[in-house]
């Protein structure tokens, strides 16, 4: 665990006046440091600290001192560590190194970005993200606004109903996003550092909870948010009758 102050700290996180508190979150060191010291000679944003897990930036974030979250997907912690960090609604949470497609944007969405970069955009590309986010502005290409679109229209009726991870747990929301990336038991424990029995147990909870028989069933169940099925109904068996 790590937990870096960056430069342009100033005494309770305070913003200079016209500027964005920046906060960045990756788990690889370097890039995390260079990234804050590039973004700290800009006159324009105030960078408050940098960490390397979802865990040690929350401090920092639940006390309003932040602006705007740069979020890693390399974190262990996935989708799930958007979802902990858009929790505060005065945040504002900016995916890096996003596969720009249409499930990936609407995965990242779903679970509370307010923008996005990939790989390939540049530094100036990535602090015209922030001010977009920070204006409440969504920048994406069009297909994938139509994208988001269509899956507006999906879930609109559907969020009258519970959500699919609205039944697992935290922990297993993390090893669910994991299992969804294609990764074995053993490179889950590794990722999350846990122990493989550990991850064994969590697999089966949610492959019960999710009632699905194999991983890759479940996967598909998490992609899809049920497939339309709300949650409660009986899947039907194989001859057809609801399975009791």
């Amino acid at each position: 665990m790590s937990h870096e102050r960056g430069q342009g700290d100033m005494p309770g996180s305070q913003r200079a006046p016209g500027t964005t508190r920046v906060f960045v979150v990756s788990p690889v060191r370097i890039y995390r440091e260079g990234l804050t010291q590039v973004l700290a000679t800009r006159s324009d944003l105030t960078i408050v600290g940098s960490a390397d897990s979802v865990e040690d930036a929350l401090p920092t974030v639940r006390r309003r001192e932040v602006d705007v979250v740069l979020y890693d997907l390399r974190c262990p912690s996935g989708l799930v560590g958007i979802r902990r960090l858009a929790g505060s609604p005065e945040v504002s949470v900016i995916a890096l190194g996003v596969e720009e497609s249409p499930d990936w944007v609407i995965a990242c969405a779903e679970a509370g970005i307010a923008g996005y970069v990939t790989d390939s955009t540049s530094l100036d590309g990535l602090v015209a993200r922030m001010a977009d986010a920070v204006h409440g502005d969504f920048d994406c290409p069009p297909n994938i606004a139509a994208g988001l679109l269509r899956r507006l229209a999906v879930i609109g009726p559907a969020s009258r109903t519970p959500t699919v991870q609205s039944r697992l747990t935290t922990r297993e929301l993390e090893v669910a996003t994991l299992l969804q990336q294609g990764l074995s038991n053993k490179q889950i424990a590794r990722r999350l550092t846990i122990q493989l029995p550990t991850v064994k147990n969590h697999v089966h909870s949610i492959l019960r909870k999710l009632d699905a028989p194999t991983r890759r069933e479940a996967a598909e169940v998490l992609r899809t948010g049920g497939g339309g099925r709300e949650l409660g109904d009986p899947r039907p068996s194989s001859n057809g009758h609801p399975r009791l």
